[in-house]
């Protein structure tokens, strides 16, 4: 479940919009939502080829490319120090294969995520040193680094840095420090990617940004979708520049991975979906320079070769990922309270460094709440986590920092490394601090740009919608609710993997795909009254177009998703042991009535996944709410009446076949809950 977030609209400055600029009145509604109401803001918007801004803009660019032009003068070695993931690799890419175009003596050098990993470390500038490197350039790293840039000075290694990562309160010792997160940088433009970054420096070391955007947009928009950095201002200009390059690009290797994903035409979402997930699984699963080579090489059997590699690599990788995944929601079913804290903590022996990041995303989505997947292997251990907006992740492993060995990262996701005896104090620390400073956690948030009536569905809002891309952070794909539609027709497709629901309201009907949702697991039934959030695509077959709707997400129409989330919140806190508010645990202790009207309905739905929100929208005539709700279960399964397991805002029940009476008043839970209210 998210809380649905519908975005404030200024009814007449839409309109304002439409006149002044002669915009349809859909689009003019489109960008008042996303703040864009400016001349030169909505000429940008829409502009095919809008420039960026003077790299020199950036604190230390200039110091960065005057210290990179001394070396090249002087014949001093440049290595380019990158990272493993897509950005990295894209980084390096850019500046490995611009440097060696001008003539500089330059090589290249990503450490290993297994045996090294992220970012600078001595061992590596020590090999560096020993190949007589000069001058380390860091691409997408670097910032944390302040013990390896006072050990590079002492042993006479030069360094710039490039980042994009948030700085600590001490920078690193270096000739040039280029981040756009430094307190003291003036740049009106602050979310880069590293690749983004990249090609900023290759604009400031070329004096020319017209042809360092046509030669490098390809590989700079690669990184900048992967890297799921804001996608406004010179993002936006760098991926539509890049999107419209990779369709033609001449790099044989980016060609020929296309091929392998089925990539014909190109969009944020082919790139974040399938081009992403097949350059990071190099560095996941095996070596990121085979990713860096396929974007070097000028050889076809070197390009078909390194791209059959990553697309095995990425089949695998899947693999590893259900596996962990399938774990790590069997450690929260087994174990209360690490699924009801605040921030999920989740260690397993062994678990395949490359991945655990990815799994934690998929933690975060599914229960709505920051996650953080840690991998142990004798003394050592890493940690990959994702947040959601509203919390801070980075602020929050900052405060744990004295329990941590490596650490960085930025608000929606972090990585770090700590040993493995501190992981259960790493878990209550975190927790802690999120107790501490968020009173209220927040929530997942599903963002709706407006409602829209069924009749008002048509190719043509569709093809505006399209204008609007590239879509990514901070410009998501414009989301639509329909509200009280009726359920008419359930029909599974896609030999039962999916469902084509048949929905009406007003005398219009609308068909509308929901993927991945078996009619067993449907907690819906013909005649219900639902809302949807859906997206639009339009859709060509046999020269007919038509348009496509697709289900985000369902709830019962007149659900208040904030009461159900919050009252989910305070059972997780009530539960661990936290203090509630004493005045909500009064009104939610339940009678012998509510017990009842929940056994009946456990009885009719036994042993299916069901959410608590429709749970809660069946049982609403017994004014019975989510907390009222998973309180009785536990009791119930206290007092053997049921099991259950629940996954975040789903649960599955079991009832027992119990023979006689069962009195209520033996609940040491129960027991509980009316002292807590008395002594409150």
């Amino acid at each position: 479940m998210r809380l649905w977030k519908f975005e404030n609209l200024d009814r007449a400055l839409v309109m304002q919009l439409a006149k002044d600029f002669d915009l349809p009145v859909f689009s003019a509604m489109l960008l008042s939502i996303r703040g864009i109401t400016k001349q030169d803001d909505i000429l940008s918007f829409f502009s095919q080829d809008a420039e960026l801004s003077d790299p020199f803009e950036i604190l230390d660019m200039d110091k960065a490319a005057q210290r990179i032009k001394q070396a090249i003068i002087n014949g001093e070695k440049i290595c380019v120090y990158g990272d493993y993931d897509c950005d990295g690799v894209t980084s390096t890419a850019i500046i490995y294969t611009y440097l060696e175009s001008i003539g500089a003596d330059v090589m290249f050098y990503i450490p290993n995520r297994e045996s090294e990993g992220y970012g600078v470390n001595n061992e590596a500038i020590e090999k560096l040193r020993d190949e007589n490197v000069k001058l380390i350039l860091t691409v997408d790293n670097g910032i944390s680094a302040i013990d390896e840039a006072n050990f590079a000075a002492d042993i006479g290694i030069d360094l710039v840095i490039t980042d994009h990562h948030k700085p600590q309160a001490v920078l690193p010792r270096a000739c040039a420090v280029v981040d756009p997160h430094r307190a003291d940088c003036p740049s009106k433009f602050k979310h880069y990617s590293g690749a983004g970054l990249a090609l900023k420096l290759v604009m400031a070391l070329e004096d020319s940004s017209l042809s360092s955007v046509e030669n490098y947009a390809d590989l700079a928009s690669l990184g900048t979708v992967a890297d799921l950095v804001s996608v406004v201002g010179e993002n936006r200009t760098i991926i539509k520049a890049g999107l419209k390059a990779l369709e033609n690009t001449e790099r044989i290797g980016i060609r020929a991975l296309c091929e392998k994903a089925s990539i014909g035409k190109f969009s944020s979402g082919t790139v974040a979906f399938r081009l992403a997930p097949r350059i990071n699984v190099a560095g996941r699963l095996a070596s990121p320079y085979d990713a860096l080579e396929l974007f070097l090489t000028e050889d076809e059997n070197t390009a078909e070769e390194k791209a059959e590699k990553l697309n095995r690599l990425n089949s695998e990788r899947q693999s590893i990922e259900a596996d962990i995944y399938g774990e790590a929601e069997q450690i929260l079913e087994n174990c209360r309270d690490y699924a009801c804290s605040r921030i999920i903590v989740i260690d397993g022996k062994g678990w395949h460094n490359g991945v655990i990041g990815i799994v934690s995303s998929k933690i975060t989505e599914k229960y709505g709440k920051p996650s953080i997947i840690i991998s142990y292997d004798g003394d050592e251990a890493r940690g990959s986590g994702r947040s959601i907006r509203g919390f801070s992740l980075v602020d929050a492993i900052f405060a744990c920092s004295n329990l941590l060995t490596k650490f960085g990262g930025h608000p929606m996701a972090v990585g770090f490394s700590l040993k493995a005896e501190n992981i259960a104090d790493f878990r209550r620390e975190i927790n802690a601090y999120a107790a501490k400073n968020y009173p209220e956690m927040p929530l997942l948030e599903l963002k709706i740009d407006c409602k829209l009536k069924p009749e008002s569905i048509n190719a043509d809002i569709v093809k505006q919608i399209q204008y609007f891309e590239p879509f990514g952070y901070d410009n998501a794909e414009p989301v639509f609710a329909l509200t009280n539609m009726r359920l008419d027709r359930i029909i599974p497709i896609g030999n039962g993997k999916h469902l084509r629901l048949y929905l009406s309201r007003d005398n219009v009907n609308v068909n509308i795909l929901k993927f991945f949702e078996t009619i067993g697991n449907f907690p819906y039934k013909v005649g219900d009254i639902i809302d949807i959030a859906v997206t639009l695509e339009t859709n060509i077959y046999q020269g007919v177009e038509s348009v496509s709707v697709f289900a985000k997400e369902l709830r019962p129409s007149g659900l208040d998703s904030y009461v159900v989330m919050r009252d989910i919140q305070l059972y997780e806190a009530y539960i661990t042991g936290e203090d509630i508010d004493k005045t909500h645990l009064k009104k939610n202790i339940p009678t012998r009535d509510n017990f009842a009207a929940v056994y009946r309905f456990l009885r009719s739905e036994t042993e299916r996944n069901m959410p608590i929100g429709v749970i809660c929208m069946r049982l609403s005539e017994n004014a019975i709410g989510a907390f009222m709700f998973l309180m009785i279960l536990e009791i119930m399964r206290e007092l053997h009446l049921i099991d259950f397991k629940r996954k975040s805002d789903e649960v599955c029940v079991k009832v027992h076949n119990i023979q006689g009476k069962v009195d209520l008043n033996t609940s040491s839970i129960l027991k509980k809950m009316g002292e807590d209210a008395r002594n409150g």
